[in-house]
């Protein structure tokens, strides 16, 4: 019943009120005593690696193809930064291994950069590689560390604090004037930052990332996202760099060779000079022919260099393939079949694998997408080195069969010089091969001089002027709600799960047996409360009850009305009493008859004693006694009478059966106008039905707030039943104010 639910909490609005205010008040206290929380926030561009020559990569192919997704280097973007290793570098830099908490009377704040002690260097000498101290502070020079047992121990700055094996050195912050006891957290490693960091993609189709950071401290959030971004573009500039240091490595070791090789010849040719007294240079009339084989040598040296390192690339991309190793790049292959292009591809992916591969799984998603675009890319270049290789193996039968030819020219010279010529020529081959080198070791020290690095920073972090929790409003919002929902849904519980009777509409719905009338709640000590000239409310309502007694049977005169409940304590008696009384005050003659015969309290609230002191009912039942003998005056007024229920008897349901019984009745029917019937709760036992032959009318009492509904629909099964005759229901001790107020204005 909504109505009825509205009109309850109308009537518990003072609680709700008291809750409401309650819940402001918890609200103000945890606003006033909770953390905020700021946010950092900062953008970077992740920039695209530069394609040499303008040819397409063949990453750039893969994705026109559509085999590769473009934004597969993004995500793996996103997991790079994410990773505990960046963190781990981020928390070095900026100290976050250790945690300052100054310590207030309610609530705690970390001072970031502000503590007055500071741990300038741990030596751990336990397994446990985290601790926790207690510290406050006691001037410039002493502090005092909170040990285990509780106990208070002063310590210098200066002097190492051990504490079980492990060794804390502190010292005074000067810049900081707080003397307050601090909690100092040593060991944090990078789970909880990275819990506190978002990353994400601004737009579907952008390469811009998106930064974000929550913490207490919002220039320590902003600092974390500064120096991981600084943290990040150092570790792809360094893995660039691999490239370049494996390439100036190969190029060190062929100069090396170069230089045993070239002092070599040189050494051979000041000896065979000495040897043959050869004074100065030599000018003969195979120079010319002495510079085409020179040209030609070094073609050859060229082609089979470029050779040499065709077979190093095929030996390492054929071997294992779970190994992944960077080719050294930009050497002496160019650019031709486009494979510096495919072997710096190649080098990007794997870099890429290696730093993914530090933050992820083996079975991440991401990895397992570059491990086959690796192994795909692995073919391609072996292939286009085969096919290289085949070329350059023709180029190098061509350039041999020329040196062949000029060769025979020189074997036409005198042994002599042409000795002298072949060392010059292996000394010109040695120094054009060492000139070249060391070239490419400038070019390829140069490269990773102006490596650049893979972010560009659009935004650096800031952190927010405002918290962005807690929100007060919306504090206020939740709090007042649950302040006011809270009280509202007990009511509606209670509402719910209270299965008693509190209105005529709780009876309507549960039973077409009519409502007489309403009694209010007796709030004196006194049962009689209908008395004569009285104007009081209740006695009211008992006058608007005989009233009612009429209109129910329809202008037939009902005598003789059985009064039961379904339990003890709904009141029957009290109703029994004071109908009776107020019969009686219409000039009616009238009997109460105590008919309880289990729990009879019929002349202790008439007499101020029990039925079991005077001769009643059962007396009368057992004996050849007259009728007459039992019944007694009230001494209210004299027109009411009534007859106790006389001693408990053992067996009052046979009692009750006896011939007798019906021989009252018609001796009352007789002397009295009126006979009201105290009689058992039917809801206990089953006395009132073997009363049912006698009476025109039963009424049966509810008890506001205490009769269940079950009681209710039990006795809708009566009325259907026919067990009570022409049943109606009196709602007995309601409260003033619950809808049956009648605003009478008598005294």
């Amino acid at each position: 019943d909504v109505r009825e639910l509205v009109m309850s909490i109308l009537r518990n609005w003072y609680w709700i009120a008291l809750c409401v205010g309650i819940a402001f008040f918890v609200a103000r206290l945890y606003l006033r005593y909770s953390v905020p929380v700021y946010q950092a926030s900062g953008q970077i561009l992740i920039k695209e690696d530069a394609n040499s020559g303008g040819a397409l990569s063949e990453e750039a192919v893969l994705q026109e193809i559509g085999i590769l997704k473009s934004g597969n280097k993004l995500v793996n973007e996103i997991q790079i930064l994410k990773s505990r290793t960046l963190m781990q570098e981020v928390i070095n830099k900026l100290g976050l291994d250790v945690q300052y908490i100054g310590q207030g009377t309610i609530k705690d704040s970390e001072l970031y950069g502000n503590s007055p002690i500071v741990v300038d260097s741990v030596h751990w000498g336990s397994e446990k590689r985290s601790k926790t101290l207690e510290l406050q502070m006691q001037g410039d020079l002493n502090y005092t560390f909170l040990g285990e047992n509780e106990e208070e121990i002063t310590h210098s700055f200066g002097q190492p604090l051990i504490v079980q094996k492990d060794t804390f050195w502190l010292s005074r912050n000067y810049s900081s004037e707080r003397n307050m006891r601090l909690q100092i957290k040593i060991g944090q490693g990078p789970g909880r930052y990275l819990q506190k960091l978002q990353i994400n993609s601004v737009g579907d189709y952008s390469s811009v990332l998106a930064l974000n950071m929550e913490d207490p401290v919002p220039q320590k959030a902003a600092d974390i996202l500064n120096t991981l971004i600084e943290v990040y573009n150092q570790a792809a500039i360094d893995d660039k760099n691999q490239v370049a240091k494996k390439t100036l490595e190969f190029i060190d070791e062929r100069l090396r060779l170069l230089t045993d090789e070239l002092g070599s010849v040189e050494g051979g040719l000041e000896n065979y000079k000495e040897r043959n007294n050869i004074p100065g240079e030599t000018n003969t009339a195979v120079d010319f022919v002495l510079s085409e084989i020179a040209e030609y040598d070094n073609d050859l040296t060229q082609q089979k260099i470029k050779l040499e390192l065709l077979h190093a690339v095929e030996n390492m991309l054929s071997g294992d393939v779970e190994q992944y190793e960077l080719i050294p790049a930009n050497i002496v292959l160019g650019d031709a079949a486009g494979l510096d292009q495919q072997i710096t591809t190649y080098n990007g992916l794997l870099l890429d694998r290696e730093r993914l591969k530090r933050s992820a799984g083996a079975g991440n998603p991401q990895l397992l997408s570059l491990n086959q675009q690796l192994a795909g890319m692995r073919q391609n270049i072996v292939q286009s080195v085969r096919a290289l290789r085949q070329n350059l193996q023709l180029s190098v039968r061509e350039t041999q069969q020329k040196l062949s030819q000029l060769q025979q020219r020189i074997d036409q010279v005198p042994r002599q010089e042409r000795e002298l010529l072949e060392i010059k020529r292996q000394q010109n081959i040695k120094e054009a091969l060492y000139l070249f080198l060391l070239q490419k070791k400038e070019e390829t020290a140069l490269s990773a001089a102006i490596t650049v690095p893979n972010a560009r920073v659009i935004d650096p972090a800031i952190a927010s002027p405002a918290p962005i929790s807690p929100k007060p409003i919306q504090i206020y919002v939740i709090f007042l709600m649950l302040g006011f929902s809270l009280p509202v849904g007990l009511i509606f519980l209670k509402e719910m799960l209270d299965d008693k009777i509190y209105s005529e509409a709780d009876i309507k719905g549960l039973t077409a047996t009519p409502v007489l009338g309403a009694i209010v709640q007796n709030k004196t000590a006194n049962s009689i409360v209908v008395k004569a000239n009285s104007r009081t409310a209740i006695a009211e309502m008992f006058r608007l009850l005989r009233t009612n007694l009429n209109y129910l049977s329809g202008g037939r005169e009902q005598r003789c009305i059985l009064i039961t409940s379904g339990m003890g304590g709904d009141g029957k008696t009290f109703i029994a009493i004071n109908l009776g009384i107020s019969l009686s005050l219409a000039k009616k003659k009238v009997v109460i008859l105590g008919m309880d015969l289990r729990k009879p309290k019929l002349s202790k609230y008439l007499m101020a004693q029990s039925d079991s002191e005077k001769v009643g009912l059962t007396n009368f039942l057992v004996s050849e006694m007259a009728p007459q003998e039992i019944i007694y005056p009230t001494g209210i007024n004299d027109e009411l009478y009534f007859m106790p229920s006389g001693p408990v008897p053992p067996n009052p349901a046979e009692l009750l059966s006896t011939p007798r019984l019906n021989q009252l009745f018609v001796y009352l029917k007789e002397q009295f106008d009126y006979i009201v019937i105290d009689t058992a709760p039917v809801g206990l036992v089953a006395d009132a039905f073997l009363l049912e032959p006698y009476t025109d009318i039963s009424l049966f009492a509810v008890r506001y707030a205490k009769t269940p509904k079950e009681m209710i629909k039990g006795l809708e099964d009566m009325r259907r039943d026919g067990k009570l005759k022409n049943p109606a229901i009196v709602l007995n001790g309601v409260k003033k104010g619950k809808g049956y107020g009648y605003g009478y204005g008598y005294g």
